[in-house]
């Protein structure tokens, strides 16, 4: 059975470490990124030396600006040793990628995350879904060690909490998510250039895929459902990566009347990645999870070694029943 902690004891195992590793899940988001770097401002604040972050997929362009992004590593990179690793924003070992192989076996495993989970993989695990972010949970460790949160460990933080919130539009966001906002804004951050780097920004890819995706926008279930795909081709033809793809589902699902949105993006011939938005009581992490994915309520997502047309033949076929099942 995993040992769960408060956020005392957590704070307990990060002043008694010395050498640390800080990682998240692969294909990070604004949350993994955002959790990581704050968790690196947090532990130097500690006087911690050597923190290293390290993650199995590149920075996304749009957080690349945030102070201490260069200092994240591939997974390829020499690594020092480390006596305590921090994983947030994710609680299970397969889903870091190579990386889960540079944590040694003495190292204590710290699990900082905010997502539904029987079982993390830590020696120590913080896991609250109260929470909308972990941002939010950096937020409160800062406050509980009586450390005063820098401009810098305040951006990531912010980021953090405004991508998961959907910039505090989604229903996940609470009145502490406010309150630790207005913590975050204390700090003098500009939030108006932070939102604009992270929200209004489009890259010239981005903006052919989304031509793509409402080119080929479909509905189902009376409009209750929205869906599109993108190819391989798609992606070679606007000189994409994968993270110009991100977010764009919210384009189906902003439509009016729509419920639940689904992208199908093909990676290779025989695997598609899934997305999934929703809105009212369908639950997209609970859908997702016959598929092997998950997420929140809200926003899910799964990888399924399928083609594409199978893909969204399967993924369709069973949407029918769960959408008259949603409470």
């Amino acid at each position: 059975m995993a040992k769960m902690a408060d956020l005392s004891q957590i704070l307990a195992e990060l002043r008694a470490g010395s050498a640390f590793l800080v990682t998240s899940h692969t294909s990070p988001d604004g949350d993994a990124i955002g959790s990581m770097l704050a968790m690196y401002h947090f532990l130097r604040a500690l006087g911690k030396a050597p923190v290293v972050c390290a993650n199995e997929g590149p920075v996304p362009r749009i957080y690349q600006w945030l102070p201490a992004a260069e200092c994240i590593l591939g997974p390829d990179a020499p690594l020092p040793s480390c006596d305590t690793a921090v994983v947030v924003d994710v609680a299970q070992r397969d889903r870091l990628g190579r990386i889960a192989e540079r944590i040694g076996p003495r190292s204590k495993l710290v699990v900082i995350d905010h997502h539904v989970e029987e079982n993390p993989c830590g020696d120590a695990n913080f896991v609250d879904a109260g929470y909308a972010a972990v941002g939010e949970i950096l937020v409160e460790l800062f406050i509980n060690a009586g450390i005063p949160m820098s401009p810098e460990a305040a951006t990531c933080a912010y980021v953090a909490q405004a991508t998961d919130t959907g910039g505090f539009r989604f229903a996940n966001t609470n009145a502490r998510s406010h309150r630790l906002a207005a913590h975050l804004l204390e700090t003098g951050i500009d939030v108006s250039d932070i939102n604009r780097r992270v929200f209004d920004e489009m890259s010239h890819a981005k903006v052919k895929l989304l031509g793509r995706l409402l080119e080929r926008r479909r509905f189902a279930h009376e409009g209750r459902v929205a869906y599109s795909e993108l190819t391989q081709q798609d992606m070679a033809d606007a000189q994409a990566r994968e993270e110009d793809s991100d977010n764009l589902i919210n384009f189906l699902r902003n439509i009016n009347g729509v419920e639940v949105a689904l992208l199908f993006r093909e990676v290779d011939s025989g695997k598609t990645k899934v997305s999934c938005r929703s809105r009212n009581k369908f639950n997209a992490a609970l859908f997702l999870q016959r598929f092997g994915g998950g997420g929140h309520r809200a926003a899910a997502g799964a990888t399924v070694a399928m083609s594409l047309p199978q893909a969204c033949s399967v993924v369709l076929g069973c949407l029918h029943g769960a959408l008259e099942d949603a409470p």
